[in-house]
């Protein structure tokens, strides 16, 4: 095993210019393993290399958590090693940045990383971090990736080496790790979560893989390990011709809130497609400065973008905003995204009386307000203008406009409510006149966590009319009893 380890590294050049290694040590299994291995590696063949440990407590499974910890700091004070806590409310991080349990605790645990690095005073070329991955987690991961549409740069898995992360356990499985472990007599601890399948990672583990390898194919594993690593060799190839086109098509700036990037749109757009989404991807993840989900759908967005009109912003993947300009695209880091995402933009509810309206009579509302769409792209709402119509004047009530709704006007109540969210909104999305939570609705459609507040909202009281951008409700439809038509149209600003 640690032969093996040793070399897998020396082959992916894991050791070149190292001084400091920096290990991932949360008890379990496999960074338990990774620790001892390195331990044993550096002292076998006599490397002049530093070994720390860094345990992060992500204070979610309170005195589980609290034995990790002790285990992990008697664990490294037993070989030697210098053992740095970080205590995390990853709760609490996750719905300030608006994302997952898994995705907030793996930028916590990064960050803490990084910051280890910074104070412990190693410089970027001489400081790795080594993470315990293993080719069962490659396989979780790449099926995972193919499922939430990542394409094949997602399907290629998890790299042996990327930037300043090592992750020398990728040339063992998992059943090798807890083989070396029961071998060698050491202990480790069992996260109780990964027993369970609430979680997708662990429904793949725990269900899915097993599945597949009792029915179908014993070596699905292998399989998908083989066709990652072919795909890497592919991306790798790929990524190199996309180096060039990444010196002409783009700028990087460094400011107060990280790495900026000028996407210039006369030259990225006279590449070809293929190298055009690689290079959109590239761009994405030096701007994160962190280990980012990039799906399809992202890239889609910023393709989408690139023929949108000046001043259009869309929200990505980790906080990440981008901006049309003249003759670019600008990608940041969303500015105090933490503060910032989940609070609703200081302006003050309006209500309209349509009561009184006549036909053919418009009363419009000035708002100046920016807001959200489902896809994540910001538009500014200059005003809203309501009008009574006569139906047979109307020639598609049905029309496709996002921002031009018609409404039977006497379903609805008389005055109408032009706001963000609250937390008791309901709508109604089936004819039949049943309730939905509003919250539950957007979670449904996939509406990412830190727009929802940015939503405008047409309400009568908790009941949402339409969701501007996203939906409307099912109950007030024009049929062949409808007399009175309310044509609502939201004007966006340039």
């Amino acid at each position: 095993m640690i032969k093996k380890v040793y070399q897998y590294m020396k082959k992916n050049k894991m050791f070149n210019n190292c001084r400091h290694v920096i290990v991932g040590l949360s008890g379990g299994a496999d960074s338990v393993c990774l620790l001892v291995l390195l331990h044993r590696i550096v002292t076998q063949y006599q490397m002049d290399i530093d070994i720390v440990a860094v345990h992060i407590n992500h204070e979610i499974r309170d005195n589980e958590a609290l034995r990790d910890q002790c285990f992990a700091q008697k664990l490294s004070k037993d070989l030697g090693i210098a053992c740095y806590v970080f205590n995390k409310d990853v709760k609490a991080i996750a719905k300030m940045r608006g994302l997952s349990l898994e995705t907030a605790g793996r930028q916590v645990r990064y960050e803490c990383f990084a910051q280890i690095k910074k104070e412990l005073g190693f410089s970027d070329a001489a400081a790795k971090i080594a993470v315990a991955h293993h080719i069962d987690d490659l396989v979780e991961t790449s099926l995972m990736h193919l499922i939430r549409g990542s394409g094949i740069q997602g399907f290629s898995g998890i790299l042996p080496v990327n930037g300043d992360i090592i992750r020398p356990l990728l040339c063992v499985y998992k059943k090798e790790i807890t083989e070396f472990l029961k071998r060698e007599g050491i202990e480790y601890v069992v996260d109780s979560t990964n027993l369970q399948s609430d979680y997708q990672r662990n429904q793949l583990r725990n269900q899915l893989i097993p599945m597949i390898e009792n029915k179908y194919n014993p070596e699905f594993s292998k399989a998908v390990y083989h066709i990652a690593m072919d795909l890497f060799e592919i991306n790798c190839y790929i990524d190199r011709q996309v180096v060039q086109f990444e010196q002409v098509c783009v700028r990087y700036d460094s400011t107060n809130q990280g790495i900026l990037a000028h996407l210039f749109l006369e030259e990225f757009q006279k590449i070809d497609n293929t190298l055009q989404n690689y290079l959109l991807r590239v761009v994405l993840k030096k701007v994160a400065q962190s280990p980012v989900d990039i799906y399809r759908k992202h890239i889609e967005l910023l393709r989408q973008l690139c023929q949108k009109q000046v001043g259009k912003k869309i929200n990505l993947s980790n906080g990440i905003i981008a901006i049309r300009e003249y003759h670019e695209i600008i990608l940041q880091q969303y500015i105090c995204q933490e503060v910032c995402l989940d609070k609703k933009e200081a302006w003050n509810p309006l209500s309209i009386n349509i009561d009184a309206m006549k036909t053919g009579e418009e009363q419009c509302v000035q708002l100046g307000v920016n807001i959200c769409d489902i896809n994540g792209i910001w538009h500014k709402v200059e005003k809203i203008c309501l009008q009574l119509v006569d139906k047979k004047e109307i020639k598609n009530i049905y029309s496709n406009n996002v921002y031009t709704k018609f409404f039977d006007c006497d379903k609805i109540s008389r005055k109408i409510d032009i706001r963000f969210r609250e937390q008791a909104d309901f709508i109604r999305i089936c004819a039949d006149g049943s309730k939905k939570k509003l919250k539950k609705e957007l979670i449904d459609l996939k509406v990412p966590a830190n727009v929802r507040n940015h939503i405008l909202l047409l309400a009568c009281e908790n009941e949402i009319l339409w969701a501007v951008g996203v939906r409307r409700c099912q109950t007030a439809l024009i049929d062949k009893d409808t007399k009175n038509v309310l044509k609502i149209c939201v004007v966006i600003g340039d």
